[in-house]
C-alpha cells in the first residue's frame, strides 16, 4: 500500500536558509581571500623600539592588524568588566559603601519588646 503523505522536493533556499551561517562564514572568507589578493603588494612593517621587521603583502598585514585590534580591545573590554563586578562586590559587602536598611523593617529588638505570641515564655 502506498504512503498518502506525499514527499517534499528538496528546495535549495530552504537548504541556504538552514545553512545560513556556513554560507556567511563562506562568504567572509571568500571576501578576506579577495582582499588578500587584491591586495597584493609587498610592503614591510617595522616594529617599534628596533623589535624587528615584517615584510608581508598589503592585505595581509591590514587584516592582521585588524586582527590584533579586535583582540586588544577584547582585552580590554574584559578587563573593564572585571574591575566592575569586583568593585560591585565591593559595595555590596559594605566596604566602600554602608548598606541603610530601608526604614520600613522593624527594629532589631522587635522581638524582645513584642507582646504577642506565648504569655509564659522564660526567654524575655
Amino acid at each position: 500500500m502506498a504512503s498518502p503523505y506525499k514527499r517534499r522536493r528538496p528546495s535549495l533556499l530552504l537548504n541556504l536558509w538552514v545553512y545560513r551561517r556556513l554560507v556567511a562564514v563562506a562568504m567572509v572568507l571568500g571576501l578576506m581571500l579577495w582582499f588578500i589578493w587584491a591586495n597584493g603588494e609587498t610592503i614591510t612593517v617595522a616594529f617599534p623600539f628596533g623589535m624587528g621587521k615584517f615584510t608581508s603583502r598589503t592585505g595581509l598585514v591590514i587584516l592582521l592588524s585588524a586582527l590584533v585590534g579586535s583582540l586588544v580591545t577584547a582585552l580590554i573590554f574584559t578587563m573593564f568588566f572585571a574591575v566592575r563586578r569586583i568593585q560591585a562586590t565591593n559595595t555590596k559587602e559594605g566596604n566602600d559603601v554602608p548598606v541603610v536598611p530601608p526604614n520600613d523593617r522593624p527594629p532589631p529588638d522587635y522581638a524582645a519588646k513584642t507582646t504577642e505570641g506565648f504569655e509564659e515564655s522564660r526567654w524575655s
